[in-house]
């Protein structure tokens, strides 16, 4: 067998996907890519949203969609600079939501223009050629569609139909015409905080626009595309939507009704048969979409796909990348596995069971720990147990903020929560068990946060069955369900029932920190 010369600068790819140079050659193909990339199974058609925890593969997905030969045309929509922008600092949206005003309905018509747009922008050969289209059209008696209400739209906002003032301009016509209107006192015009029954008249006649002026003939446009373009299937667009999990919406008040309003906008768009909307979002990001009532989960399911990786598959991805690093980095002829680099034991486990273990079964916490393993054998010719113990200790410290960022918007004391794991000795446990370590978790979680003012957090404190959820939802626990199964939790099982509470509990491996 050949031996190579690791260098600490040696890796099996980047952790992001934007910039891992190894993706499209060590690409894995899982049902999920199949389904998504999918537009003649009508069973699968409607499976367009992709959830996943950090490091998953959501971006990896839709990065290698974009450069698959089946898929003719492809875009994606910045969400930040697209809508977020203008609806976090306009002053007129500032002073509904001040009024205690709901719109919900306004964002999702912001975003049924923004994706009619992308879809229009992409089905036809030029602007020009989709105004010229859609005034071509003759009487529509026979159409499924209203046609006048379809061309009333195009013709309001025809100079900035496709750019990017589009939004300003919509929200601007429903000031004017908000502002004009007899039944709305007229505090609001100058911000005057209202009262209770001024709110329901200013709520009652925004939604009354959005629905008249802007839902309505957006829907008649709609399916005047849809209709129009029924036999377009092989066309095969794809238009993605992929940062709704970054810092700049994680702080934001309205992040549960902006996504939730995209959520809501795109399933009216999911029967024009040759375009695809993907869109990515987090596990916690929909967990409090849900938590907070905005939609109901069963209605959703249609439309999901979560991704999950099993052991066989994280052992694929790594004989993919290590061949990869051998056969570029040092011209290696040969096909190499990971096994064949990695060919030793730790702590009395195969080197890939006990890495794959202490990941969460993610493609970026393998390549991270093995990139870790790699940097620490720098300048020998071998890896060994010595290595991978070293990097376990930075993996565990990379891996712990990444939980921390990745749960702070559900629980903002996440790291002391993830810290009050330490207080349990025993791998294997059930809260019956646990006598006085219940309390010592406890007076740790008061110590750590007096000036919190937060029920939620007063609720995992006080009661360990709350807190032993959170452990099992963000992935620190398990349950025990015989020697070889231990349940995690996943999109179809996020939480524990109350008939979990007095089953067996097992410390994930990289958590347990008393081997």
């Amino acid at each position: 067998m050949t031996t190579y010369t690791f260098r600490n600068s040696d890796t099996i790819g980047n952790l992001d996907a934007e910039t891992d140079n190894f993706l499209s050659e060590c690409f894995f193909e899982s049902d999920v890519y199949k389904t998504l990339i999918k537009f003649d199974d009508d069973s699968d058609f409607s499976k367009r949203i992709i959830i996943g925890r950090t490091g998953s593969g959501k971006t990896a997905l839709l990065k290698r969609i974009s450069e698959e030969k089946s898929i003719k045309k492809h875009d994606v929509i910045e969400a930040e600079s697209t809508v977020f922008e203008h609806i976090k600092n306009n002053v007129f949206i500032s002073q509904l939501m001040e009024n205690n005003v709901d719109l919900r309905v306004f964002y999702k018509s912001l975003w049924q223009h923004v994706l009619l747009v992308k879809v229009i922008d992409l089905l036809y050969p030029s602007n020009r050629s989709f105004f010229d289209s859609i005034n071509s059209f003759g009487s529509a008696s026979k159409k499924k569609y209203n046609l006048e209400y379809a061309k009333e739209y195009v013709e309001s906002y025809r100079n900035n139909f496709f750019n990017d003032d589009i939004v300003a301009e919509i929200t601007n016509n429903m000031q004017k015409e908000l502002s004009t209107n007899s039944s709305i006192p007229s505090f609001f015009k100058i911000g005057t905080k209202s009262t209770s029954e001024e709110s329901v008249k200013l709520q009652r006649a925004t939604s009354q626009y959005v629905s008249t002026n802007l839902l309505r003939k957006q829907k008649e446009l709609i399916k005047l595309i849809r209709e129009e373009h029924s036999d377009e299937r092989q066309l095969r667009i794809v238009i993605s939507i992929d940062d709704l999990d970054k810092s700049w919406l994680s702080s934001s008040t309205i992040r549960h009704d902006f996504i939730n309003a995209l959520l809501d906008a795109f399933k009216e768009l999911i029967d024009i048969k040759s375009v695809k909307i993907l869109i990515s979002i987090r596990t916690d990001i929909i967990m409090g979409i849900y938590r907070n009532n905005l939609r109901q989960e069963e209605k959703d399911k249609s439309l999901i796909l979560p991704i999950s990786w099993k052991e066989c598959d994280i052992r694929t991805l790594l004989d993919y990348r290590i061949n990869y690093l051998i056969k570029n980095h040092y011209s290696g002829k040969e096909n190499v596995n990971f096994s064949d680099i990695f060919n030793f034991k730790v702590a009395g486990d195969t080197v890939d069971d006990y890495i794959i273990s202490r990941t969460m079964l993610r493609p970026r916490d393998a390549i991270d720990f093995v990139n870790l393993s790699l940097s620490e054998a720098d300048g020998k010719t071998t890896m060994n147990e010595k290595f991978v113990l070293l990097a376990e200790e930075k993996f565990y410290h990379s891996r712990k903020q990444a939980m921390i960022k990745e749960w702070k918007s559900l629980y903002s004391q996440i790291e002391d929560y993830l810290d009050s794991i330490s207080f349990i000795h025993n791998k294997v446990f059930r809260i019956s068990e646990l006598g006085t370590v219940k309390c010592d978790i406890q007076n740790h979680l008061l110590s750590k946060s007096k000036n919190v003012e937060s029920d939620l957090h007063d609720k995992i404190t006080f009661d360990f069955e709350e807190l032993i959820k959170v452990w099992f939802t963000t992935g620190v626990v398990g349950i025990k369900k015989s020697q070889d199964i231990v349940i995690y939790s996943s999109f179809e099982k996020p939480t524990l029932d109350i008939t979990d509470l007095g089953k067996e509990f097992l410390i994930h491996p990289l958590f347990y920190r008393y081997d």
